[in-house]
């Protein structure tokens, strides 16, 4: 025979105590996991871009190479005797990943063939990033420097 004197309860469900642990560990998780979702997001788009430029120029220093003359500069964006030479070549009509469009431009900037990108957004922090992954960190100075809006990546100087 049963005692009376407990009733049995099932438990339905959690308290509100249990509900909030939760709910505070997923905000905790949040907290760190955002941050860190877009420091590798940004080094993504660094990376990209220092690469971007590596075969920009790669592209130009092989037409250099074939053609013996530097392509002509223009009014903004990349030259149209690059086409055979870049891969995908409307890639480089489209915006870079750090904002801003490419350039090309001779015996400007103190240099006699240099690429470019004009009116980007990126943060200084972010510049510097890209010129410590192809340069030398200082964006005042080297083969890839800052002016203004402009990323200049010397070719010849």
């Amino acid at each position: 025979m049963r005692s009376p004197s407990r009733p049995t309860l099932s438990a339905a469900g959690f308290t509100l105590l249990e509900i909030m642990v939760v709910v505070t560990m997923i905000g905790l998780l949040c907290a760190i996991a955002v941050p860190a979702y877009r420091k590798l997001q940004r080094r993504s788009v660094n990376t990209l871009t220092s690469n971007e430029l590596r075969v920009a120029s790669g592209a130009l220093e092989y037409y250099v190479t074939d053609k013996g003359i530097w392509p002509p500069d223009g009014d903004g964006g990349i030259p149209a005797e690059l086409i055979g030479y870049l891969p995908p070549p409307d890639r480089w009509n489209k915006p870079t990943p750090i904002g801003g469009s490419w350039s090309w431009s001779i015996n400007t900037d103190g240099a006699a063939a240099a690429l470019r990108i004009n009116n980007f957004t990126a943060l200084d922090d972010q510049i510097a990033a890209i010129d410590q992954m192809i340069d030398n960190g200082d964006t005042s100075s080297g083969t890839l420097f800052r002016s203004g809006q402009s990323l200049i990546y010397v070719l010849q100087q």
